[in-house]
């Protein structure tokens, strides 16, 4: 494929995303959860649940395509989506991990606990949407977080990934022991000083947990790579001075690529998740080793998943692929940025990174 042609082909796929992530689809529309964002559909279209670390991506989201967009097109569904955060967390409630809509599933696990990072990246949809003037500042929404997001940190200044009731145990999980991972979190909640203080415990412990990883950046085990790659996003807003580590970072990643450009979940694990060539795409651009051939056939390949209606599944090895929300946003940032790349055209900060 030829230059110009891979650029075009970045472009419309990008185009086609927006298109289904605006459309309204991605919304939920009615009931106690109106407002927010669903995290995946089922393979016949039904969505899942609302999911709040995903509506804190989408009010991100619309924030970075709002510099590109008009955004008075945008400003409903962000509204909306804020509206959802001010009536969930209203009277000291903290949302489910994952609402489910149709369906009961109560047994789902991860809704014993309470997550930092997903109320990291509500803050964060929130704080953003409202720096791109979408929304104005919901405060007591906001508030509210970073309360919650303060309880995270133990008594010598760590944070933790889960909280629970007493008595409730969770499975030994990437998402549920912490880690590097981490460190897009707090990178992220340190952004919302902007806009409230932050509690002197909180502050430093976000502080700390990024620079206790400096050292570290470069050979970090990459072991899963979602979690690996959300490390190095968060290391290029916390610690930016960092960026050529976490380039060798990703060119490690991008190194388990295969002839066609897919990307594995694990280093010892084959599948292949959409979401996962979408973040390494972002990381090489923002770090600027995003030439050559390999990362374009890791564009070339994401774009080929997009169907023409603009859905993206999160992995193909399946009977029944399902389009995913996350997948989807991660995926159009990333071509549109590679497109502006190729263009010449200035990259924004790592700190509109979804």
């Amino acid at each position: 494929m030829s230059g110009e042609a891979l650029t075009d082909l970045c472009e419309t796929t990008a185009a086609r995303l927006r298109h289904w992530l605006l459309a309204g689809d991605v919304q939920c529309a009615q009931g106690t959860q109106a407002g927010g964002i669903y995290g995946a559909f089922d393979a016949d279209g039904k969505a899942r649940y609302v999911y709040p670390e995903i509506t804190g991506y989408y009010l991100h989201w619309l924030a970075d395509v709002a510099s590109d967009a008009d955004a008075d097109l945008l400003r409903p569904a962000a509204q909306a989506a804020a509206d959802w955060a001010e009536r969930v967390l209203a009277d000291g409630a903290v949302p489910a991990t994952r609402a489910y809509v149709g369906a009961d599933d109560a047994d789902d696990w991860r809704n014993r606990a309470v997550f930092f990072f997903d109320l990291a990246m509500l803050l964060r949809g929130l704080c953003a949407a409202h720096e791109a003037g979408l929304v104005a500042l919901p405060r007591s929404a906001v508030e509210r977080l970073i309360a919650e997001l303060a309880a995270f940190v133990d008594a010598d200044g760590r944070i933790r990934a889960a909280r629970t009731d007493s008595g409730v145990t969770l499975p030994p999980r990437w998402s549920t022991l912490g880690g590097p991972f981490e460190v897009k979190a707090s990178s992220r909640v340190e952004l919302a000083a902007r806009h409230r203080p932050l509690p002197v415990a909180l502050a430093r412990a976000c502080r700390a947990l990024a620079q206790s990883y400096r050292g570290d950046v470069a050979t970090l085990a990459l072991e899963m790579l979602h979690p690996t790659l959300y490390f190095a996003e968060g290391m290029l807003v916390a610690e930016p001075d960092c960026n050529a580590a976490v380039a060798t970072l990703a060119q490690r990643c991008l190194a388990l690529a295969d002839a066609g450009g897919n990307l594995p979940e694990a280093e010892d694990s084959p599948v292949p998740r959409s979401d996962i060539l979408a973040q390494t795409l972002r990381v090489l651009l923002l770090t600027g080793s995003a030439e050559g051939a390999a990362p374009e056939r890791l564009a070339a390949t994401l774009a080929s998943r997009v169907d023409a209606a603009g859905r993206l599944p999160f992995r193909l090895d399946v009977d029944a692929p399902q389009p995913n929300v996350w997948c989807a946003m991660f995926a159009e940032q990333a071509l549109r940025w590679t497109a502006r790349a190729r263009r010449g055209l200035a990259l924004p900060a790592a700190e509109w990174l979804v």
